[in-house]
C-alpha cells in the first residue's frame, strides 16, 4: 500500500481548491477520493498530494501549514479582463485563468527574490497620482508625459518596453498549445496590482495592434491601484469604459486624431483602416475612437463593427485551412513572453553564479541549452 501523508490541514486543502476555481467533481477526475480527503476521513498518498499541488499551483508543503501563506493566496475575484466583443466562449474558464495568474505571480516572486539577493531590490511602482474621478483624456495626457511621449506612435513591442521601464511586469501568453496558452475568446488582458512589480498579462493570440489598446487599458486598472472588481454591476461598467477611453486617448490623442481624419471619408472602412495604420492600432480600436469622439453615430459604428467581425471570421477560417505559418523562433518567442525584467534578473543571477545552467533552462521552461544562451545574447 502506498504511503500516506500525515498532518494534512483539510481547511488549507479546501481553500486552495476553491481559490483556484475548481469544484470537487472536477478534482475527482484526477484524485478520486478528494471528497473524503477534504473531510479528513482519509489521508492522501504522496502521489495524490503531488497531483493536488500541481492542480492548485502551490508546493505540497503548503498542505501541512497552519495557515495558507500569504504568497500563495490568490485574489478572491478574477482580475479585470478584456473580453472579445465577438466571443464565442460559452463559459469563462476560471480555473485556467487562475492557474495562469498563480504561475505568473510565482515568476514575479522569483524576480523580487533574485533582485533582493543581488542587493538590487525592485523599487516600488509609482503610478501617476490620479484623482478617483479624473477625466480619461486628462489622465491620458499625464500618461504620455509620464512616458515622455510627444506625438509619436509606436508598435506594441515599444509600448511594452516603456511600461517595463516603469517596473511593470508584462507577461505574454503563448500562441501555441501549452500551460500559458489561453483561448483568445476568453480574454485579451489581465491587470494584477501590487505595490511592487504589478503585473499585466496580454493574450499573444490577439493581433499586435490590438494588444497596444489592451496594454493601456490594463495600465488604467494599475493606475487606479486595482486588479479585481468585486462589484460587476454599474461600477464595473464605468471603470471598463474609463479604461477604454484612457487607452484610446493615449494611443490616439484627440487633437492628433482629428487632424489625421480631416478631409478623409470616414464612411469608408478602408479609410478608417488607413488611419488605424498611421497610429499603429487595430481598425477596431480606431473605430471605437471615432465613436468616443462622436465622429460617427451608433448606426455607423455597428455597421463597421459588423464588417470587421465578418473579416475576422473569414481570416480565422483561412488560417485554419492554411498549411501552417513561419518556423518558430523559440529564443525570441520566450523572451517576448517572459519579458526583459524576468530575463535580465535570471541571467544576472546566473552570471553571479546564484544558480547553474540547468536551473536557468528550467526557469524559462526550455530544454535546449542553445536556446537559453541565445536569449542571453539578445538581452
Amino acid at each position: 500500500m502506498a504511503g500516506r501523508v500525515e498532518n494534512i490541514n483539510k481547511d488549507i486543502l479546501r481553500q486552495c481548491r476553491k481559490q483556484i476555481g475548481l469544484s470537487l467533481p472536477a478534482v475527482a477526475k484526477k484524485v478520486a477520493k478528494i471528497a473524503v480527503i477534504e473531510q479528513g476521513d482519509q489521508k492522501p498518498t504522496f502521489k495524490q498530494l503531488d497531483t493536488l499541488a500541481e492542480l492548485y499551483k502551490v508546493p505540497r508543503w503548503v498542505f501541512i501549514s497552519e495557515h495558507l501563506p500569504e504568497k500563495y493566496q490568490l485574489d478572491k475575484a478574477i482580475p479585470a479582463f478584456r473580453q472579445f466583443i465577438d466571443s464565442n466562449a460559452d463559459v469563462f474558464s476560471e480555473h485556467k485563468v487562475r492557474s495562469l495568474i498563480a504561475r505568473v505571480d510565482r515568476f514575479r516572486e522569483l524576480i523580487l527574490e533574485l533582485r533582493e539577493d543581488m542587493d538590487e531590490p525592485v523599487t516600488d511602482f509609482h503610478p501617476l497620482a490620479l484623482k478617483r474621478n479624473v477625466a480619461s483624456d486628462f489622465a491620458a495626457q499625464q500618461v504620455r508625459d509620464w512616458l515622455d511621449i510627444t506625438e509619436e506612435s509606436f508598435k506594441f513591442s515599444k509600448w511594452k518596453e516603456m511600461l517595463e521601464e516603469k517596473n511593470i511586469f508584462v507577461f505574454m501568453t503563448s500562441k501555441y498549445k501549452g500551460w500559458s496558452h489561453v483561448d483568445k475568446a476568453l480574454f485579451r488582458g489581465l491587470a494584477i496590482y501590487h505595490q511592487k512589480l504589478p503585473i499585466i498579462i496580454i493574450n499573444d493570440s490577439d493581433a499586435k495592434k490590438a494588444q497596444s489598446f489592451t496594454l493601456f487599458h490594463e495600465l488604467g486598472h494599475l493606475l487606479r491601484k486595482e486588479s479585481a472588481i468585486d462589484d460587476w454591476g454599474a461600477y464595473h461598467q464605468r471603470v471598463e469604459r474609463w479604461c477604454d477611453e484612457l487607452s484610446g486617448n493615449v494611443l490616439m490623442p484627440a487633437a492628433q486624431f482629428q487632424t489625421a481624419i480631416h478631409n478623409i471619408n470616414i464612411d469608408d472602412l478602408d479609410e478608417i483602416k488607413s488611419i488605424a495604420g498611421n497610429f499603429q492600432v487595430s481598425a477596431y480600436a480606431c473605430l471605437v475612437r471615432l465613436r468616443q469622439l462622436r465622429l460617427i453615430d451608433q448606426d455607423d459604428y455597428l455597421h463597421f463593427e459588423a464588417q470587421l467581425k465578418a473579416e475576422y471570421r473569414k481570416l480565422q477560417k483561412k488560417l485554419k485551412e492554411s498549411a501552417g505559418g513561419p518556423a518558430r523562433n523559440r529564443p525570441q518567442e520566450v523572451l517576448n513572453q517572459y519579458g526583459h525584467i524576468y530575463a535580465n534578473a535570471l541571467f544576472q543571477a546566473y552570471r553571479n553564479k546564484e544558480f547553474g545552467l540547468h536551473k536557468l533552462c528550467q526557469a524559462f521552461d526550455l530544454k535546449r541549452v542553445p536556446y537559453v544562451l541565445e536569449i542571453g545574447r539578445q538581452l
